[in-house]
């Protein structure tokens, strides 16, 4: 006859319903299910691990609709009268991930132009800081306008809007030799 097998470790089984409980709150996440009143206390800790783990994304990558893609960026327009086009981009791709970030919250601060203005001087700040000559900046922040399957099919293409456009120039302040924004 086999020996019993050895009895299960309290910490083996602490994980177990650990993981059976983060598994639970993704399904529910993923269902898009309340389990608690919105102002309720289980309520706020759910969403606050959902917010750490991802539990409750809800997985809309999934979603039959694609959301657009946004980008940034600036032209600078040097003494010379040149205008260098530059992509707002960096040689870190955690932060090229944070600045697409960024102009994804554009469009839901679409009636908060204070947060979008200051957002586009910080920008223009960054490629002034790389192109220290140029004086002027356009910013531009655009999003891809994808076509139904339909209009694919009829030959309509993606295409760029524009969302958001502002021109600043660099003012020089009287108490030094270094330039400020409007």
């Amino acid at each position: 006859m086999p020996p019993p097998p050895p009895p299960l470790k309290p910490g083996f089984v602490l994980l177990c319903a650990l993981a059976a409980v983060h598994l639970l709150l993704v399904l529910v996440g993923a269902a898009h299910v309340r389990l608690f009143p919105a102002t309720s206390t289980p309520h706020q800790l759910h969403m606050a691990y959902g917010a750490w783990t991802g539990a409750t994304s809800g997985y809309a990558f999934f979603a039959p609709g694609i959301s657009q893609a946004h980008r940034i960026s600036v032209d600078l327009t040097l003494p010379s009268g040149e205008v260098v086009h530059e992509p707002f981009r960096f040689s870190n791709d955690s932060l090229d991930i944070r600045a697409y970030s960024m102009a994804l919250r554009f469009s839901a601060w679409n009636r908060k132009a204070d947060y979008q203005d200051n957002l586009a001087r910080a920008w223009a700040a960054t490629m002034f800081g790389r192109h220290p000559e140029a004086r002027q900046a356009t910013v531009r922040v655009e999003k891809m306008e994808l076509p139904s399957m339909e209009a694919y099919r009829a030959g309509e293409r993606p295409s760029w809007t524009e969302l958001y456009r502002a021109d600043l120039a660099l003012r020089p302040t009287p108490s030094s030799a270094r330039a400020s924004l409007p």
